[in-house]
C-alpha cells in the first residue's frame, strides 16, 4: 500500500494521541526522578504517589482505588504491633498506602515488577511460579505476623502457589488477608482457612470479575459473612 493510500488520522484522534504521549513522557520523567533519588526518598520516608507506577496489563496489574488501599493498609496496622513484620504479596498498591500512612520499618513488598525496587531493602523480587525461590528466603521464613496477598492471576495455580509463599512466611498466629476473585472462595478456605468477609476490594479502572476479600481473622471493620 502506498503511503498516499494510508488512512489519515482525524484532528481529534491526533490530539488525543498527542495528549497521551505527552502524559506518558511526563510520567516517565517523574519516575526517572524517583529512581534517581530513591535512596533519599527511602531513607526520609517520603510519601510516594502510586500514579508514578503505570499499570502493566501484561503483568495483570490493576491498582486498587484509594479507599481499598487505605482499608487494607489500616487492617495491617491495626492488627500488628511495632516490630512485627508485614508482607504485601503482589499487592504494591496496599504497600504504598501503608508506607505513606504509617511509620513502620518492617513492611515488605513481594513483587515481580522490578520498578518497585525503589523501596530498597523492603522490596523482594517475587515470582509466584517459584513460590519459595526469592532472595533472603531463609532469613524471612516464619517472620511475618500479617500477610496481604493479591494473586496476579485468577486461577487455582496462582492462588495455590501464592499461599505456599504465605505459609512459608507466616509466623505463629499470623493473620492472612487475601484479595481475589469470588470464584476462589472454596480454595482460599482449603489452603489457609480464610473465610469470605464483608469487604469488597475495588480497582481504579474497574474489573469485570467479582472481587472479594478473604481472611483468617476478624476485627472491628473486617468481619466474616454468615453462611
Amino acid at each position: 500500500m502506498d503511503s498516499d493510500d494510508m488512512p489519515a488520522l482525524s484532528a481529534d484522534t491526533l490530539a488525543v494521541l498527542q495528549s497521551f504521549l505527552e502524559e506518558k513522557k511526563e510520567q516517565d520523567e517523574r519516575f526517572a526522578k524517583l529512581q534517581e533519588n530513591a535512596d533519599e526518598v527511602f531513607q526520609s520516608n517520603q510519601k510516594i504517589d502510586m500514579s508514578l507506577f503505570q499499570e502493566d496489563w501484561q503483568l495483570s496489574q490493576f491498582w486498587y482505588d484509594d479507599a481499598t488501599a487505605d482499608f487494607i493498609a489500616e487492617r495491617a496496622y491495626q492488627n500488628t504491633s511495632d516490630g512485627d513484620h508485614i508482607a504485601f504479596i503482589s499487592s504494591p498498591t496496599a504497600y504504598v498506602a501503608f508506607r505513606n500512612k504509617y511509620s513502620r520499618d518492617n513492611a515488605f513488598v513481594f513483587e515481580f515488577d522490578s520498578r518497585f525496587d525503589v523501596f530498597k531493602d523492603q522490596f523482594v523480587h517475587y515470582d509466584f511460579n517459584q513460590p519459595l525461590g526469592f532472595a533472603r528466603a531463609a532469613d524471612l521464613k516464619h517472620k511475618f505476623k500479617f500477610i496481604v496477598a493479591d494473586p496476579p492471576f485468577l486461577n487455582e495455580d496462582c492462588l495455590s502457589q501464592t499461599m505456599e509463599t504465605a505459609r512459608f512466611l507466616a509466623a505463629d498466629g499470623a493473620k492472612i488477608m487475601i484479595d481475589t476473585g469470588a470464584i476462589m472462595e472454596d480454595l482460599a478456605a482449603k489452603l489457609v482457612g480464610a473465610k469470605i468477609t464483608n469487604f469488597r476490594p475495588a480497582h481504579k479502572g474497574g474489573l469485570s470479575n467479582e472481587f472479594r476479600c478473604y481472611s483468617t481473622f476478624e476485627d472491628d471493620e473486617l468481619t466474616w459473612l454468615a453462611k
